[in-house]
């Protein structure tokens, strides 16, 4: 259950110590247990865990963060924006439609805090170790690692918050002050994989 009292007392906390905040990068996430459930067996509780994770505390951290912010600031969210744009993976609706909320948020206050030089964005990386992957059922891990080695992933790897954090690097760096509003696939080219059709054959 989200508490929003706890987001503005960490922030209250970084104000004390530091003063000032240049960047913030929001990925905080349930455990899978907690809403990996399909469309019609999924509860109201497990649907509001989902999006007060994402949308609502993306809602609240970024006004206490921009109120912390000068220009040149840098506010980035962790999405995963396959699965807000599909329907396939089904025990995902919550979390999927709750980044999809997310996504629309970057975009909103991305348009809302341009005039202070503020940036927005989101990085959707594709499935990778150390994460929400690894909370799930054993065989589904399985599952997803051998079908990307196969090529699902041009790379054929999944990724790892090393990738993941040289991608933020990246974008809170002064050279990326004229990109914002932008979801950024950082997933080893499996976004560019054609799903109706075989990896292999499109691999060659």
């Amino acid at each position: 259950m989200l508490r929003p009292e706890q987001i503005t007392q960490m922030f209250r906390k970084v104000q004390g110590e530091f003063g000032k905040l240049d960047i913030f990068v929001s990925n905080a996430r349930p455990e899978a247990g907690a809403f990996f459930y399909p469309p019609m067996d999924i509860t109201l509780e497990q649907w509001d865990a989902a999006f007060d994770s994402q949308a609502k505390a993306f809602l609240i951290g970024v006004r206490e963060a921009a109120s912390l912010m000068g220009t040149g600031g840098r506010i980035l969210a962790i999405t995963y924006a396959e699965g807000s744009r599909t329907g396939g993976l089904q025990p995902w609706v919550g979390m999927g439609s709750a980044k999809a909320a997310l996504e629309s948020l970057v975009r909103y206050f991305a348009v809302t805090l341009a005039k202070r030089g503020i940036t927005v964005n989101a990085i959707s990386p594709g499935w990778t170790e150390d994460s929400v992957l690894n909370s799930l059922p054993p065989q589904v891990q399985e599952l997803i690692r051998n079908w990307h080695a196969r090529g699902w992933t041009p790379m054929g790897r999944l990724g790892t918050p090393e990738d993941i954090g040289n991608v933020t690097t990246l974008f809170c760096s002064e050279h990326a002050g004229w990109i914002t509003g932008q979801v950024i696939y950082a997933d080893g080219g499996a976004s560019l994989m054609n799903p109706e059709v075989p990896p292999e054959i499109q691999l060659g």
